[in-house]
């Protein structure tokens, strides 16, 4: 009479490892797994991030340099209430601020937010031509601009810093940063040249700017940002969406680098507050119809984010679901269908291996019968 072939018994000898059970493998001192099979939420992304105590209150004094997104900042504060307080104006200023803190959306990389933090304390001194503005204009960076600024950096209690870009113009000659390509009729294709930062170019302009706050800002509070407003152009010969997620991922790299430093970590002045992962991780698409700036209810959930989290301005915990409820009932109705085609899948898995564990049994009386 045949027999049917039986699989291998595997032995185990003791106190071998069993490949089996995963749960005993060693996890280290952390470990953190991705949320899967829910809608994600705040704490997901800030968790490791969050302030012990809120760095912004309500005598804060705050600036805010870098992308268009600092703005956001600024904004939201004045709109509470927060951030009394005026900083040196002068008559050239489109606002009633310092002209170049009004400017502050021109500092999109940290190669130039740090050299405004040299010029104002006396490291650095640009040559006329060097520093042009959106409106292609050349700025003067006159004693009595460095003064007021320098005012402004040292009264201030607090500074949040967008980061947006890596890829940076610089002047060969004067081996400086430029803030951005320079008009056609000044570009000087020996002296002007274009390059994609690397990532430890940036890591060591965060540490300079270190070194320059513990020497002359040493209470001054820093909250460090990823924008998630891509490039509006790149200067590589490759798609700008490409380059876009190249020239963000330097950026996190580089702030990770950085927030990975016992020293840093230790000081107690810097802080992560990650709004690019919030707005990919709690939207869908961020976007507006240009692909570029994010939508209003997108820049609502991240601020009432940033509120609860990193200022003391009074609201509820919950104010950031107000600006998702969208996007959160079209994701909670798609994974509800998702779980839905799920359980009839395993079901169908089911019927299909009782069908064929009675087949098996039919084949195997056949071959008896014919035995």
């Amino acid at each position: 009479m045949k027999t049917d072939s039986q699989p291998p018994v595997w032995k185990r000898q003791p106190n071998e490892l069993d490949f089996e059970q995963l749960d005993r493998w060693f996890k280290g001192e952390f470990c953190h797994r991705f949320p899967v099979d829910r809608d994600l939420l705040p704490e997901d992304v800030l968790l490791g991030w969050m302030p012990q105590d809120r760095v912004i209150t309500h005598d804060s004094r705050v600036i805010a340099f870098g992308s268009c997104f600092a703005e956001h900042f600024i904004r939201f504060l004045s709109a509470h209430g927060y951030n009394n307080w005026t900083t040196p104006s002068e008559q050239y200023s489109p606002s009633e601020e310092n002209l170049l803190l009004a400017l502050g959306q021109t500092f999109e990389n940290i190669f130039v937010v740090v050299q405004q933090f040299r010029w104002a304390f006396g490291e650095f001194a640009p040559k006329p031509g060097l520093w042009i503005t959106k409106d292609k204009v050349c700025f003067d960076a006159t004693e009595e601009r460095r003064r007021k600024l320098l005012e402004a950096l040292s009264a201030a209690d607090v500074v949040v810093i967008t980061l947006g870009l890596s890829e940076v113009w610089f002047d060969q000659v004067e081996n400086e940063p430029l803030w951005r390509t320079m008009p056609e009729n000044l570009y000087e294709p020996d002296r002007h040249r274009f390059r994609l930062a690397a990532v430890s170019e940036t890591e060591e302009a965060l540490l300079v700017l270190d070194r320059i706050l513990q020497q002359h800002c040493p209470r001054l509070k820093v909250i460090l940002t990823l924008s998630p407003i891509p490039l509006l152009a790149t200067f590589r010969n490759q798609s700008a969406v490409t380059a876009n997620h190249v020239s963000k991922a330097i950026l996190r790299v580089a702030l990770d680098a950085f927030f990975s430093r016992v020293d840093i970590l230790s000081s107690g002045r810097y802080h992560y507050f990650p709004s690019y992962e919030l707005a990919f991780s709690l939207f869908g698409n961020p976007f507006e119809a240009d692909n570029r700036h994010v939508r209003p209810e997108v820049a609502g959930a991240i601020l009432e984010i940033f509120r609860d989290r990193y200022t003391d301005i009074p609201g509820s915990s919950e104010a950031w679901k107000k600006h998702v409820q969208g996007d959160e009932g079209a994701r909670s109705q798609v994974r509800a269908l998702e779980q839905e085609l799920k359980k009839k899948e395993a079901v169908i898995q089911d019927l299909s291996r009782a069908a064929e564990e009675r087949l098996e049994i039919i084949r195997k009386l056949e071959r008896s019968a014919q035995s």
